[in-house]
């Protein structure tokens, strides 16, 4: 069996029934906390369905993006191997499912699923050679990309406040014109769509891919 990753840069997996069978189905809803920074990781986590943001929360209340996932990727998967706390939280940004393999280590996913232990494996590789290459870069994504994770955290999170551009720049990093600037090119990309201040989101999944294209572009 050969599990297939959707492109070289990104660590989506596409799980066969097989595996997919030895999942334990958890439905979540938009707003909930899937785990908080600091619990111990106990499970290995995939998102079979929906969007989840990870986000450092801050003792004064202050969210900070850290990134956003969809469907198809695993979730938390480094603590979960080295049998760490959570460094981040994740909540949930839309309605949808998890599943849950029952799995206390990285000894027993070896043991029970090695072909997918092979690719997890690679996947901490391949994050690792991307954190040592972006050593000296303190935002670490490319800005459209950061623009784009940040709209749908914000509009999945607080849905009915009108962002304006400075916000959304202050939230990831940018400058406002660089985020007017990358919104006009969505809109002409057909990703979202722009009424005065308020940005509606075409596609959250096509917004994704076409981050992790952007991502791409840096390798």
């Amino acid at each position: 069996m050969k599990l297939h990753l959707n492109n070289a840069f990104d660590n989506r997996i596409d799980l066969p029934p097989s595996i997919l069978e030895k999942g334990i189905t958890k439905r979540f809803k938009k707003g909930d906390i899937l785990f908080n920074k600091g619990d111990q990781s106990k499970n290995l986590t995939y998102i079979n369905r929906g969007i989840v943001g990870l986000v450092n929360l801050a003792p004064n209340g202050h969210e900070s993006l850290l990134r956003v996932f969809g469907e198809k990727f695993f979730l938390g998967y480094r603590s979960f191997l080295v049998g760490e706390h959570y460094h981040a939280s994740a909540i949930a940004l839309s309605d949808g499912e998890l599943l849950i393999f029952p799995y206390t280590g990285a000894e027993e996913v070896q043991a029970h699923l090695p072909e997918l232990f092979l690719h997890l494996t690679r996947m901490i590789a391949r994050d690792l050679r991307i954190a040592e290459e972006r050593f000296n870069d303190i935002t670490g994504k490319r800005v459209v990309s950061r623009i784009i994770e940040t709209l749908i955290f914000l509009k999945q999170r607080h849905p009915g406040y009108q962002w304006t551009r400075r916000e959304i720049g202050e939230f990831c990093g940018a400058k406002t014109e660089t985020v007017t600037r990358a919104l006009t090119k969505l809109e002409k990309a057909g990703l979202i769509e722009k009424e005065g201040r308020e940005i509606h989101l075409s596609d959250i999944q096509e917004l994704l891919e076409y981050s992790e294209g952007q991502e791409a572009l840096n390798q």
